[in-house]
Order: structure tokens, then sequence, then C-alpha cells
């Protein structure tokens, strides 16, 4: 069933901006028909058909996230109550003005892993750094102009190695992958993921929190879980090579000419575990 509405003079108002385009609509719909018109602008949740919020026309990526609701002529049939329960304004046969704020949602990008359908990820990138102490009488480091001069501890630096971190947020997830974030945690990359090469991504853990996404057939509220994980890429480039050191290798104190970086493994095992991070993004098996 459609639902008749008018926009207003003015309406709409669009923005343009590093996260993309943004737009907000201001329409007017009978008051009776609001929570119908919230449902169709957020999605009814999976439970009653799986739908995905509203887009803005000509924008599939920029859809509806918040929506505000308010009387539009404030003059209420009634305003005398004694139950503050279930007694509330009415507005019958008066419109209600309906705020539609829309975002964009997500950006093309190849990098990002494949998720399940209806819903979506964001995507921040932030940096921090790990220092190294390159110390003891083996550093392999040795003055330009004569080599033969012993490094004192006084001149022995500290590396500093650049850390990526990768913050992505996945939205709507009626199901959680709890058991592929519980066996990946502390674990690497084992395959490209994000851009970073294999070994380079170190999954630190999560945030879960629940997030509204719609009302059911009933006008309850649905809730989903919004899932924000955390990357840190650690990639050191090899001056001399094409190799790349990631997680698994730290630096190797041997004589002159020959200490540099190296893979340490316990026993026959490598330093961390690996893990497919592409479960992190597919919903628990039920």
């Amino acid at each position: 069933m459609n639902i008749t509405f008018q926009e207003l003079a003015g309406s709409p108002r669009e923005e343009y901006g590093p996260t993309g385009p943004r737009a907000e609509r201001r329409i007017l719909v009978a008051w009776d028909d609001r929570h119908e018109m919230i449902r169709r602008l957020l999605g009814e949740g999976y439970a009653f058909g799986g739908a995905s919020p509203v887009a803005y026309p000509g924008f599939d990526q920029v859809v509806a996230m918040r929506v505000a609701v308010e009387p539009f002529n404030p003059v209420p049939d009634d305003g005398t109550f004694v139950d503050i329960a279930s007694d509330i304004n009415t507005y019958d046969g008066r419109p209600a003005l309906i705020t539609i704020d829309y975002e964009l949602i997500e950006p093309a990008d190849d990098d990002m892993p494949d998720h399940e359908e209806d819903t979506f990820l964001t995507y921040r990138l932030d940096f921090g750094v790990e220092t190294l102490s390159l110390r003891g009488a083996s550093t392999g480091l040795t003055w330009e102009s004569d080599s033969t001069l012993p490094v004192p501890p006084s001149a022995e630096p500290r590396l500093r190695i650049p850390i990526v971190e990768h913050h992505v947020t996945w939205h709507r997830v009626w199901n959680p992958p709890w058991s592929a974030i519980r066996m990946a945690i502390g674990r690497v990359n084992q395959t490209p993921i994000f851009g970073a090469a294999s070994g380079t991504l170190l999954f630190d853990g999560c945030r879960a929190e629940k997030e509204f996404i719609g009302f059911d057939s009933l006008a309850r509220p649905e809730l989903c879980w919004r899932i924000s994980y955390v990357f840190r890429e650690r990639k050191i480039n090899d001056p001399s090579s094409s190799a790349v050191f990631g997680w698994q290798h730290t630096w190797r104190p041997l004589p002159a000419g020959t200490a540099g970086f190296d893979r340490l493994l316990r026993g026959t095992d490598p330093l961390y575990n690996e893990a497919d991070f592409a479960a992190l993004f597919q919903f628990e098996a039920v």
C-alpha cells in the first residue's frame, strides 16, 4: 500500500563533502500514517521481509538513517489526560511533519570484504606507532664514515614502526559470528584484506552494541547488532629487497652485516596463528 505524502517547499536540502553526499527531506503525511512511513523509510527488519532503508532518489547508497516526527499543526484534539502511560495527544485529520536525514552508507571500495545482504559497512582509518629498540653489541649497526668504529649504547636508536589502524563497523547484523570473532582475536590475516598483505594485519577485537533498525508489523522496535572491529596493520618494507615484514617478524641482532628482521617460531609454529577474516562478516551458522 502506498502512502500519500506532500513534500514541503525548500525540501530537499543536499550537502556534498568529504564523507559523501547527504540530504534532508521534509514531508507531510497523515498523522495516523506516520509509523507506517517510518517503517518504509528505515526498513522493516529481517523478521518482516528484510527490507533495507529507503534510498535517496538518484543515489542508491545514500539511505535514510534518521527520522524525526512532529505535529505540523500543533493544536491537539484534546490535551487533558489522566493516565501518562496510555494517554497522548492525537491530531486526527491533520498532518505529521517527517524530517528524513539521508547518509552515504557504503562507498564503493574493492578492498572491503563481502558481507551479508541488507547489511552495510562503514570504515575509518587511523594510525598508531610501535617503537623497537635496537640494542646490544650485535645489532649489526655501523657508522657510514668508518665501519670499524664501535657504536656506543648512547647512539643505539629506537626504530619507529608506523601502525595503521583499520576501524570497520558492520551494521544491521541480526546474527553476529560470535564463534568466528572468538577464534580470530589475536590472530593475523591468512589472506590479503583491506589492502594489507598476509601476516601484516592483527585482529585486536571488537565492540558490539545493539542498533535500532526499524519497527515490526506490530509497531514494536526491532534491534540488530552493530559490530565495530579493530585491526592493526604492521608493515615493514625491506629496503634491500621486495620482502614485507609483518607481525611474525622481529629484529634479529647478529654480527655486523647480517642483522635484520626474521620470523620467530614457537617450536615449529609461527609467533601468531592465522585466521580467515572473511568469516567475521558472515552470520553465525544456525
